[in-house]
């Protein structure tokens, strides 16, 4: 009989490579869930980000032959179905992404809370928990976005005010500092999903830990952005060249890509939702990672689940 393998402590002290292990068991512990509600959650999200996809090269190479053969306002003109696509696929990608995030950490935090793991979880026990998340994602993304604007300005507003020649000192400084401050906020949502804490609470605690255990953060998102990359890579490339072959069939019969046959339209729309469906799959790669980065430094930091079993000593 197959000894039952010990569950994955969320709130743990690891190295890098424990940290990677972590990651990779508790995917391949669970991965028919995360499958399954994955392909549940974002299929209808991949089937309308499919259309904006196709929909935005089309137009982008419409507006290219637009530009360089007509006027300028017949150039101008092209230019609104591009930005309308790329607006869609925008939103779409962002509808995607939360949901994303809001299944991988309900499902991280429900397996570290529950004794039984994730056996005997359905989607539908998982509803509640998705749903709070899913509200609490897009107040981070919100705010996030918010918080670029406000840098933004902030930045076209000194580079104003300095001088000409100190100009790319200060944008190398901004970049500098913008890339030192984005690391500890990868483990913001984290942070606001995993435990029950404010808005401002969990990003002043993801930038407390996070900069005290910045090198573990970029350790993990380097080396899982490498793997999610490959595997987004592979589900991308049929796409991709499906998409060249439209291109070269387009110039080499001389009537324009819409004359392709529907057919091989509908073909490139298949590989453009397994591109985005492959795009998702690959994300939760860095987002379990960022899980159990977040209780890593929680531990190391906080010692949460010293100071837990402290407070439970009574019922011991």
């Amino acid at each position: 009989m197959e000894t039952e393998k010990t569950k994955i402590a969320l709130y743990a002290k690891r190295t890098f490579g424990e940290k990677f292990n972590a990651t990779f068991d508790f995917i391949k512990e669970n991965w028919k869930q995360l499958l399954k509600y994955t392909l549940y959650l974002l299929l209808p999200v991949s089937l309308i980000q499919a259309l904006s996809l196709n929909g935005l090269m089309s137009a982008a190479r419409g507006m290219s032959a637009m530009v360089s053969n007509t006027a300028a306002f017949a150039g101008a003109s092209a230019m609104i179905p591009f930005f309308s696509y790329y607006g869609l696929f925008l939103i779409v990608a962002l509808v995607g992404t939360a949901l994303l995030m809001s299944l991988v950490y309900a499902m991280l935090r429900t397996y570290n809370e529950r004794e039984e793991r994730l056996q005997g979880v359905t989607l539908g026990m998982l509803r509640p928990m998705l749903l709070h998340n899913v509200k609490r994602t897009f107040f981070v993304l919100l705010f996030g976005m918010f918080l670029m604007i406000v840098l933004s300005l902030l930045f076209g507003v000194v580079s104003v005010a300095i001088p000409a020649s100190a100009l790319p000192y200060v944008v190398f400084l901004f970049i500098l500092v913008l890339f030192a401050v984005v690391l500890p906020l990868g483990l913001w949502i984290p942070a606001y999903l995993l435990e029950d804490l404010t808005l401002i609470g969990s990003l002043k605690k993801a930038l407390r830990i996070g900069f005290a255990t910045w090198g573990g953060i970029f350790a993990i998102v380097f080396v899982m952005g490498i793997i999610s990359g490959i595997l987004q890579g592979v589900t991308m490339i049929p796409w991709y060249i499906g998409t060249i072959v439209k291109y070269v069939l387009g110039a080499s019969s001389g009537e324009g890509m819409g004359d392709v046959s529907m057919g091989y339209s509908f073909l490139l729309y298949l590989l453009a939702v397994v591109q985005a469906l492959g795009a998702y799959f690959a994300m939760i790669f860095v987002l379990v990672g960022l899980g159990y980065q977040y209780g890593h430094a929680s531990e190391k930091i906080d010692s949460v689940m010293v100071d837990s079993d402290i407070s439970n000593f009574d019922k011991l």
